[in-house]
């Protein structure tokens, strides 16, 4: 299958008074049509950062970014202007930004947003787009959205607040969507509401997904493959069910023995030691040797590379784990 999006080495550094912050260190990545790939991992370890320099949203400086090959649907993206950039952002490739309030603009009722995106990528009309906003907002569950077309967004919920930006994203039927975070600031119930929606959208329109995200269950929830990053590198890369079933790096299993279980037979809450080394303050060889169990000399001297384990799989690990069970 042709590959939608293709990224190779992808680098971003930012230069600090305090030393260099290499926050993304040469990842590889892919995305087939109509597949949704997780990638997931702690706070810090680069994942948004990596979507922003995929949608290239970092600002240069502070941000300097490189990266061998960046396509999307046949064009390098590398090559692109920033007007190139503004008529395939939104049209052919959306994010979807974890915190609603901040990604709306406080100042326009939510239905003049939506209508920005049909006038700015179609011939629609000012009545046709606000026909069309009023639709989305119908698709994506929000009640009486004839009324809610006219809020603004301090006057709705997080959870319709998130609606409204999923309405933007799947407005003009884009070919790739970014989630990145988001669930994050939504309880459990309504969590799997937006959800739901977005992976109803996603598959009624054949629409690529990248999610970015933390939350093991939402990723067992939408996900096909999943690319599991720790301090700026890929550390492992699955099928999602091959990656649940036989965890092979110590990081990936320290993240599913932390995701509690109701069938649990112990009460004790299993958590990865310590916590994600400062940007700024990576150790020597693998990073995540500070913190692993199965460490030795070599982890501490040597960074692993990435390596095909089979035709579906890759692994970053001097010392992979067995075929135990972790469910």
């Amino acid at each position: 299958m042709n590959e939608l999006l293709n990224v190779q080495n992808l680098k971003v550094i930012f230069p600090t008074e305090r030393g260099i912050v290499r926050a993304v260190e040469g990842i590889d990545l892919c995305v087939h049509p109509g597949e949704c790939i997780a990638i997931v991992g702690e706070s810090g370890c680069g994942k948004s950062v990596t979507s922003l320099a995929i949608m290239k949203l970092l600002s240069s400086p502070p941000a300097l970014m490189h990266a061998d090959e960046m396509t999307f649907d046949g064009k390098n993206l590398l090559q692109m202007s920033e007007k190139q950039m503004l008529d395939l952002r939104g049209k052919d490739m959306s994010m979807i930004f974890q915190d609603a309030l901040t990604a709306l603009n406080p100042v326009m009722c939510v239905g003049r947003q939506l209508d920005e995106m049909f006038l700015r990528h179609t011939k629609m009309t000012r009545t046709e787009a606000k026909a069309a906003s009023i639709k989305a907002l119908r698709l994506v569950g929000v009640p009486a959205p004839e009324k809610r077309y006219h809020d603004y967004p301090h006057q709705l919920s997080g959870g319709m607040r998130q609606r409204v930006l999923i309405a933007m994203a799947f407005a003009i039927k884009p070919k790739l969507i970014i989630a990145d975070e988001p669930t994050t600031a939504l309880d459990v119930t309504i969590q799997a509401q937006v959800l739901d929606i977005l992976q109803k959208l996603q598959r009624e329109n054949g629409t690529a997904l990248i999610l970015i995200t933390h939350d093991l269950s939402v990723v067992a929830h939408m996900a096909d493959r999943v690319y599991v990053m720790y301090c700026g590198k890929i550390v492992e890369h699955a099928p999602l069910r091959d990656l649940f079933t036989d965890p092979k790096h110590p990081y990936t299993q320290g993240l599913l023995s932390s995701v509690p279980h109701l069938t649990a037979s112990s009460n004790r809450f299993v958590q990865i030691p310590d916590n994600v080394p400062s940007p700024l303050k990576k150790p020597s060889g693998c990073y995540f040797h500070t913190r692993c169990s199965h460490c030795t000399p070599e982890c501490t001297q040597c960074m692993p590379r990435l390596t095909d384990v089979d035709d579906h799989r890759q692994l970053r690990c001097h010392h992979p784990l067995g075929g135990e069970h972790h469910g």
